[in-house]
């Protein structure tokens, strides 16, 4: 037996032709030496893993797809793989973002390798479900699609210097940040739609604002803007994917930034300034979850003769929120920038004008060929609860909330 030979097996479990037949191969090489099947198991996975980022894709994505595709027990594998994968790189060389998200993900360095068998005995599991795994997992890279890459590859990364001012800057982001993700935080936990929908307005009235003072920051006589403009991902959960995927748009148009939705993933990809980019994320992540909770509470839909049309009246009242949620936060992102002084709408008019020039040449590299598409309503029972769902939402954050 040789290294070849277990791994002309793994080749042929990535294209699971007979994968039961393949495992059992597998099991025949493990029983005749053991460590090296984990050898040629390690290695084998992390260049699978590598590969997954080359075609452009980040650690949240494959973990967010992974949670969808495979079934639960393999996510501890999935980490372990990409944290033994990291080892290879230097922490400097790894770009701000891509390392957020490893810490989101638990992964900090120093990564630890990859052992099979001592991950089996970490994990309890035996030795034949923990081949399973990785074939499952093997499988699954194997047969990621292509994204548009938003990162720079790791390895590839140079650390930007920072100047003692972009410091204050970023220890003013945070702050206002908290202040908005709190905001989000109680109309996710309240009962009451129209508490929530008031809390979520002043959210965006909080973000329009930010972004304003921003831009009159970086107003200069020169107009020399930093292109700081990039992109992140949006994963949705299914069913009722486009319409959720408006929703993300609604809020991103807002906001300054432009969406892009593969319906086959389930997943939104946002482009825009990174300080848009965040408050969106925040704002868009937060609105789903409000949303899929007034779907609920406007319960299920029967046809006059009996039959079921829940799906089309969700569907049609998800569009129906997401068009008019959408109207009330464009309408206070203009009332925010009307509010603005007029000595200063001279100087911020051309730094939003570059702003979105920025965020357009971004957007058309990422994604040279887009299609629009228009969405049909095949219920109006459900658009008209959805109107009348956001309707409720108290977006004049002058307002006093009651119950």
């Amino acid at each position: 037996m040789s290294e070849a030979e277990v791994l002309r097996v793994l080749q042929l479990v990535t294209i699971a032709a007979d994968p039961e037949h393949q495992l059992a191969e597998l099991g025949r090489y493990d029983e005749q030496d053991q460590q090296l099947v984990d050898r040629v198991i390690r290695q084998f996975l992390i260049e699978l893993m590598r590969k997954t980022w080359e075609r452009g894709w980040a650690p949240a994505d494959v973990v967010q797809n992974a949670r969808r595709q495979l079934e639960p027990g393999a996510e501890p594998l999935l980490l372990a793989v990409i944290a033994a994968e990291h080892r290879a790189y230097k922490p400097k060389t790894l770009d701000a973002r891509w390392s957020d998200q490893l810490a989101e993900l638990g992964l900090e360095p120093p990564y630890a390798d990859l052992d099979l068998t001592a991950w089996s005995a970490e994990h309890r599991l035996g030795r034949y479900l923990a081949l399973h795994r990785v074939a499952s997992l093997a499988w699954f890279l194997f047969h990621l699609p292509a994204l548009a890459r938003l990162f720079p590859l790791p390895g590839t990364a140079r650390p930007t210097p920072k100047s003692a001012t972009q410091r204050t800057d970023q220890a003013t982001d945070r702050k206002m940040l908290a202040r908005v993700r709190a905001l989000l935080a109680k109309a996710e936990a309240t009962e009451f739609p129209d508490e929530a929908e008031a809390l979520s307005g002043k959210a965006q009235e909080l973000m329009a604002k930010f972004s304003l003072d921003h831009a009159l920051l970086d107003a200069g006589p020169e107009l020399d803007l930093p292109d700081d403009s990039g992109a992140r991902r949006i994963w949705v959960e299914t069913p009722y994917v486009t319409a959720k995927a408006q929703l993300v748009g609604v809020v991103a148009h807002a906001n300054g930034c432009r969406t892009v939705t593969m319906d086959e993933l389930a997943v939104v990809t946002i482009v825009g300034s990174e300080l848009d980019l965040q408050l969106t994320e925040l704002l868009a992540t937060s609105l789903l979850v409000q949303a899929n909770r007034a779907m609920l509470a406007a319960g299920k839909h029967f046809g006059r003769r009996g039959e079921s049309r829940t799906r089309s009246f969700r569907q049609s009242f998800l569009i129906a929120y997401a068009q008019r949620i959408g109207e009330r936060l464009q309408a206070t992102a203009d009332a925010a920038r009307s509010a603005v002084p007029e000595a200063d709408q001279d100087r911020l008019l051309p730094v939003l004008s570059r702003r979105e020039q920025q965020v357009d040449a971004l957007f058309t590299k990422l994604f040279p060929e887009t299609v629009t598409r228009r969405t049909r309503i095949t219920n109006g029972a459900g658009w008209h609860a959805g109107l009348t769902a956001a309707d409720l939402a108290q977006l004049d954050t002058h307002r006093p909330v009651t119950r």
